[in-house]
Order: C-alpha cells, then structure tokens, then sequence
C-alpha cells in the first residue's frame, strides 16, 4: 500500500508521449558559491522533456512549485556516471553512501553537480541504475550531434520543378 501510495504522489508527466522517465528515491544538490552545504531532496522523478531534464519532487508538501522542480538543459551536461557514492566536489570529506546516477552540468558561468538514487540501487550494477545512466549519456550525445540537413528540390502543384536560389 505504502508503494503504491508513494506512486500517486509522484508527478505525473508532461506528456503521455514522455519516452524517458524515472521515479527516483531522492536527490542530492552540491554546494555551490551561493549556498555552501549540500541539498537533499526527497523522493520524486527524473525526465527529458523538451530538450531539458527535469527533476520533480512528490507534491505531499505545500512548498512553493519552484523548490520542487530543477531543470537543466541537455547540451549542458558534461558527464552522467553510476557512481558507487556521492562524493561533494566543494568538500571532499563529504559523502554519501549507496549508488547513484552522478551528473554534472556546466554552462559557462554556473556549474552544478547532482546525483539522483534510484529504487534498486543496493548495487552499482543495479539494472535501473545502469537503464538510466546508459539512456541519459545516449541523450546528450544525440543533442550534440549535429543536425543532417538534406536538399529536395522543391516541387510546384502541377508537378513543374521550382528552382531555388
């Protein structure tokens, strides 16, 4: 009942076309320069929506819709790694134990280093933990190719072909 119970809470999402999406057991945020301890978020999910990942706490509580969510846009991820710990790169005597999903992001003046802990994480190679870090390194990759653009000549109404410039 608990589990099923935790389910409901979760966000649903955005789309029912949503092809990547987790539901993850908690989150850890990095110190950064603006705040200097580390974050812990509660459970909620993890998805690629839009060109970003988004990360989405349950909604049992009345905190604002903007500390629940964070989203990070895809071509600024600069590594996703299952990690046996958290290790804080502000602090290194900081961890914390049990496998995670590490991701790190970079956009040129803001860096953040994050890890999510999913369900059957008890070891690093947990089925879940692997699904999810091999399909979001997919993902960037993809989002940093660069596009094929092809030419078709372009065809009018009645069939008489059309030059372009």
């Amino acid at each position: 009942m608990g589990c099923l119970l935790a389910r409901i809470l979760d966000p649903a999402p955005p789309e029912p076309s949503t092809k990547y999406f987790w539901h993850v057991e908690g989150a850890y945020f990095d110190a950064t320069r603006h705040s200097n301890r580390i974050k812990k978020k509660g459970a909620g999910v993890l998805y690629v929506h839009n060109g970003r990942l988004w990360y989405k706490s349950r909604c049992c509580c009345n905190h604002s819709r903007r500390k629940r969510t964070l989203q990070i846009d895809i071509c600024n991820i600069e590594r996703v790694l299952a990690c046996p710990r958290f290790s804080s790169n502000a602090d290194s005597s900081k961890e914390y134990s049990g496998p995670v999903i590490d991701v790190c992001v970079n956009d040129g003046t803001n860096s953040l280093h994050a890890a999510f802990k999913t369900k059957d994480a008890e070891s690093v190679g947990g089925t879940l933990l692997l699904q999810i870090s091999s399909e979001l390194n997919e993902i960037c990759l993809k989002h940093r190719q660069k596009p094929k653009i092809f030419q078709f000549n372009s065809v009018d109404v009645e069939g008489v072909e059309i030059d372009l410039p």
